[in-house]
């Protein structure tokens, strides 16, 4: 895969024509809960949705940043995030340093609704750009590393906030992590060797707000496998029947990622307070090695010392957001319903820290 300049970005995927349709419907479809987030596979439910700067703009007027940060364009959303060149580091973090600028920025410190060293947009921007009466969001990720058995993987992890701006208050914390028990260490644990909770129930996960550490980090992209019976199997064995890659470059997103206790509180927002313009939404997103600490190191031919199955080494990696109908959004399943991995083949499940079930996992 030909190496690219690296721009993580979250931009909006539905243009400012509120009639507009939504961009996916996810309804039917099996998926893998991180926390607060239902996690889908794009390639395993057969949805293509294209991330490519052009194609984006099929339905949007607004950037998503490719090759340098490009403005979204609507006062009250924030820039996209620049992240470095490929190859070069281990991983991206938000900072004060690489805060993007805003259009019609007002500090935070001032009352306003963007904050340093994270994503922001007050949700009455948002509410003009994708009609939250009618639409819930839906995060999308495209996974674009350098491929190779040891290189197509990458940590990632996230957190969404939604705050009154008039007072700095936080309503609500939505977190995108590996590690439900908040011990630091356990993971999810099988099935399928730490990659999420099957059809898993959201409401069941609360963030602390603390800092992630390295059992948060989920893994991102490589293959998946299932044989003749719907069940999970190494990418190796001679029983594969079907092999879904989620790498599959800048152009197009491999997850699509849902929170619904998020979407509850906004639409609640909405119906109760009767507008939006006291509430801003905040997202934190970390790819890669960092300064977490405990990263597995890998000197073989790699630039950076964090092993390349963590380490942010493609490029043109992309966050951006998309809708779905709220009529097409399910009720949260049964606490603690988790079936057999083999169902969960066959519903065509979310797999975001499922990638390449021989590699190791965070």
């Amino acid at each position: 895969m030909k190496l690219q300049s690296m721009v993580l970005s979250i931009s909006l995927l539905i243009g400012g024509q509120v009639a507009q349709a939504a961009t996916i419907d996810l309804s039917g479809h099996g998926f893998v809960t991180y926390g607060d987030g239902m996690s889908y596979s794009l390639p395993i439910i057969g949805q293509e949705i294209m991330a490519g700067p052009g194609q984006i703009d099929v339905y949007t007027k607004l950037g998503l940043g490719a090759n340098g940060q490009v403005g979204n364009g609507t006062a009250g959303i924030d820039d996209a995030f620049d992240t470095p060149q490929a190859n070069t580091i281990a991983g991206f973090r938000m900072s004060a340093n690489n805060e993007p600028g805003s259009n019609g920025n007002t500090s935070a410190i001032n009352g306003g609704w963007d904050r340093l060293a994270s994503w922001d947009a007050s949700l009455s921007a948002l509410h003009s750009e994708l009609n939250f009466a009618q639409h819930s969001m839906v995060f999308f990720f495209a996974n674009n590393e350098t491929g190779g058995e040891a290189e197509d993987n990458l940590a990632a992890w996230a957190r969404i906030e939604v705050s009154r701006i008039s007072s700095g208050e936080v309503l609500g914390r939505y977190e995108l992590t590996n590690d439900p028990d908040h011990d630091g260490i356990s993971g999810y644990g099988p099935p399928p060797f730490g990659g999420g909770i099957p059809l898993g129930n959201p409401l069941d996960f609360t963030s602390t707000g603390a800092a992630p550490v390295l059992a948060d980090f989920i893994m991102s992209g490589g293959n998946v496998c299932i044989n003749g019976f719907g069940m999970l199997v190494d990418c190796t064995s001679p029983d594969v029947v079907s092999d879904y890659e989620h790498n599959l470059g800048g152009d197009r997103a491999a997850y699509a990622i849902v929170f619904p206790e998020l979407d509850a509180l906004i639409a609640g927002l909405l119906a109760n307070v009767g507008n939006l313009n006291d509430f801003a939404l905040h997202v934190e997103y970390r790819l890669g090695c960092g300064p977490e600490g405990g990263f597995p190191t890998f000197t073989r031919g790699n630039k950076t010392i964090c092993d390349p199955s963590y380490a942010l080494n493609g490029g043109d990696e992309k966050v951006f957001i998309g809708t779905q109908n709220r009529s097409d959004v399910p009720p949260p399943p049964p606490s603690s319903s988790v079936p057999e991995p083999g169902v969960l083949a066959l519903l065509g499940m979310g797999l975001l820290g499922m990638a390449r079930l021989r590699a190791r996992k965070v």
